[in-house]
């Protein structure tokens, strides 16, 4: 059956949509564009779509991916414009392609992800202060955050190993972080928790939330990161 790779946003009112919610949100919107949509086996069959790694709530999504399978054969093109017409407002198709009879799954391919995190500055905060406080935070060799376990406790993670790039500046007013974490099946370090813990360990440079957004994900190779296209 044929598979069909897909670069979306999800920005404004559907950052707040869960991941569970995004699944449904897509085969509904599947649905009603008349797609010969593809459903798994067993007592609670579901159409085939697979996302490539979960995105926060309330995180705008400016590259994400997603894998959709139909039982017939369509252009991309076809698909790009029967889903571009029913997708809710704040999830925007940006591509289509048409996956290769034999691909990867995203989850498997997904290694790591690119952020930014924008907030007001505060009133004292030059730029040359926001670099020495990443460069600081960078050179601490263990960066230790709370997670909760499966058995409802915590227990306490090193995420500076995730951690491969990080960096800010500051422009009218606004300080601009971006990060580049590890993201995917073999580990994962939530963006979030870069940012308190940032935050911990330098005076206060922001007023107010950041607003977050992941700008992209990656596969990664022996020598440089790849994009997660695979198709043609």
């Amino acid at each position: 059956m044929p598979g069909y790779r897909m670069m979306y946003a999800k920005e404004g009112p559907a950052r707040y949509i869960s991941h569970l919610d995004l699944l449904r949100t897509f085969g509904r919107a599947a649905r009603r564009a008349g797609l010969p949509l593809a459903f798994t086996q067993g007592f609670n069959p579901h159409p085939k779509i697979a996302f490539a790694a979960p995105l926060g709530v309330g995180t705008s999504g400016e590259a994400e991916f997603a894998d959709l399978e139909l039982t017939e054969d369509l252009t991309a093109t076809d698909v790009a414009k029967a889903l571009s017409d029913t997708l809710p407002e704040g999830l925007r198709l940006l591509e289509v392609r048409l996956l290769p009879d034999r691909y990867p799954a995203l989850m498997a391919m997904v290694d790591r992800a690119s952020y930014r995190a924008e907030a007001k500055a505060c009133a004292s905060v030059t730029e040359e202060e926001v670099e020495k406080a990443i460069g600081e935070f960078l050179s601490t060799k263990k960066i230790w955050v709370e997670r909760k376990n499966k058995a409802g406790g915590k227990n306490l993670y090193d995420i500076r190993p995730g951690i491969f790039a990080m960096s800010g500046k500051l422009g009218n007013g606004i300080i601009s972080i971006e990060a580049e974490l590890k993201t995917g099946s073999s580990g994962n370090v939530r963006f979030e928790e870069v940012l308190t813990a940032f935050e911990g360990s330098s005076r206060p440079l922001v007023q107010g939330r950041f607003v977050l957004y992941r700008s992209g994900l990656y596969a990664a190779s022996e020598k440089e990161k790849k994009t997660l296209w695979h198709g043609r």
